[in-house]
C-alpha cells in the first residue's frame, strides 16, 4: 500500500447512504482515510474543523445542495484551494457548466466506475500535492529575492544603505528636486580619530564601533531621510526637503547623540566617539550628484583641519558647534 495515500484525507458527501458505501469501497481498497458527511451543513461544519486532500461531493442534496457546499468552500481562505469532485448523475452541459463554475475541478458520473473514479481522485490528489509544492517553492523564492533585493542595496556591516543605492537615489532626487523646485542637503560624516580606536582596541571592536554609530544615525532619521555606509569610517546621511539651515540642525542632533553614547568594546570597555560633519544642499552647493557630494566632502575635511567633532558647510569658511550637547 502506497504510504501517501495513508496521509491522504477524503471527504464524501452524499444524501444515499448506498453511494456512500459504493465510493467508500472503492477509495479503502487503496488505502485512503475517508470521513464521511450525509448533507451540506454537515459537510461545511467538516471542513472549517478538520483538514481534507480532497472532497467528493454530490450535486442533489436537500437543503443545501453541491453547488452552494463547493461556493462556500471557494469563499474561504482556509479551504479554497481543496480540490473538489462532483458525483452525480447529471451531465447535461448546464450542470456541467455550472460545477466548474463553482470550483470543481473535476466530475465524476452515477452509476460509478471504479476504475474512472480511483483515477480522478489519484490525479487530483497529485495536482493539488505538486500545486502546494510549487507554493512552497515560490514563496522561498520571493523570499530570497526580496533578501538578494536586501542585500544588493544595504551594507552589511551596518544595514545603512551602500553606495549603489545612494547613487540611485540621488540621481532620482535630483531630477525630483528639480521638477519641484525644492532642496535638499547631503550630510559627509567621518568618525574622528577612529586609527587611534582600532589601534588601542582592534579592528573587531572598530568594526562594532562602526556598527553602533550607524545605529545612533538611524535613531536619528525618519523617512524620507536615510543613511548611508560610505566606506570605512565615513557615513553619508540624505535629508530630501532639507534646507541649509534644517540640515544645520539634523547633523548636529546626530553629533549631540553621538557624543552622550558609549559604545561598548568586547572587553567591557566604554569607548566614546565623535564626528565631523560637512554639508552641501541642493541647487546652492551644486545640481550635480558628484559637486553635491564632493563639496560636502570638503568641507567635511574642513572639519578635520579645525578641530574635529563639528560642522562645516560648504563654500563656508565657518566651523559650528550649533550649540554645546548637553552632556
Amino acid at each position: 500500500m502506497d504510504n501517501e495515500r495513508k496521509k491522504n484525507q477524503i471527504l464524501i458527501v452524499d444524501d444515499v447512504p448506498l453511494n456512500m458505501r459504493i465510493v467508500s469501497n472503492f477509495l479503502h481498497d487503496e488505502g485512503y482515510n475517508l470521513d464521511f458527511a450525509n448533507n451540506g451543513k454537515e459537510a461545511i461544519q467538516k471542513i472549517n474543523e478538520k483538514h481534507y486532500d480532497l472532497i467528493l461531493l454530490d450535486i442533489r442534496m436537500p437543503e443545501m445542495d453541491g453547488f452552494e457546499v463547493c461556493r462556500i468552500a471557494k469563499r474561504n481562505n482556509k479551504t479554497k484551494f481543496i480540490p473538489i469532485i462532483f458525483l452525480t448523475a447529471d451531465v447535461d452541459t448546464e450542470s456541467l457548466l455550472t460545477a466548474f463554475e463553482v470550483g470543481a475541478v473535476d466530475y465524476v458520473t452515477k452509476p460509478f466506475n471504479g476504475v474512472e473514479l480511483l483515477a480522478r481522485v489519484k490525479t487530483h490528489l497529485e495536482l493539488s500535492k505538486y500545486r502546494e509544492e510549487l507554493k512552497k517553492k515560490n514563496k522561498q523564492l520571493r523570499k530570497n529575492e526580496e533578501k538578494y533585493r536586501y542585500l544588493a542595496i544595504h551594507d552589511d556591516l551596518t544595514k545603512l544603505y551602500n553606495t549603489r543605492y545612494l547613487y540611485e537615489k540621488l540621481q532620482e532626487l535630483i531630477t525630483q528636486s528639480k521638477a519641484s523646485n525644492r532642496p535638499f542637503s547631503l550630510i559627509f560624516m567621518d568618525i574622528d580619530n577612529f586609527k587611534h580606536v582600532v589601534d588601542t582596541y582592534g579592528h573587531l571592536n572598530g568594526s562594532q564601533a562602526i556598527h553602533e554609530v550607524a545605529k545612533t544615525i538611524k535613531s536619528c532619521l525618519n523617512n524620507p531621510c536615510f543613511g548611508v555606509a560610505y566606506g570605512g569610517d565615513e557615513f553619508v546621511v540624505v535629508l530630501p526637503g532639507y534646507n541649509k539651515d534644517k540640515s544645520i540642525q539634523k547633523a548636529d542632533e546626530i553629533r549631540c547623540k553621538m557624543r552622550e553614547t558609549k559604545y561598548l568594546s568586547d572587553k567591557g570597555f566604554l569607548i566614546s566617539l565623535t564626528a565631523s560633519f560637512g554639508i552641501s544642499t541642493y541647487p546652492d552647493n551644486g545640481t550635480d550628484m558628484i559637486k553635491l557630494l564632493g563639496q560636502a566632502d570638503k568641507a567635511m575635511f574642513d572639519v578635520k583641519e579645525k578641530g574635529k567633532d563639528a560642522i562645516s558647510i560648504a563654500d563656508s569658511d565657518s566651523i559650528q558647534r550649533r550649540n554645546e550637547c548637553e552632556l
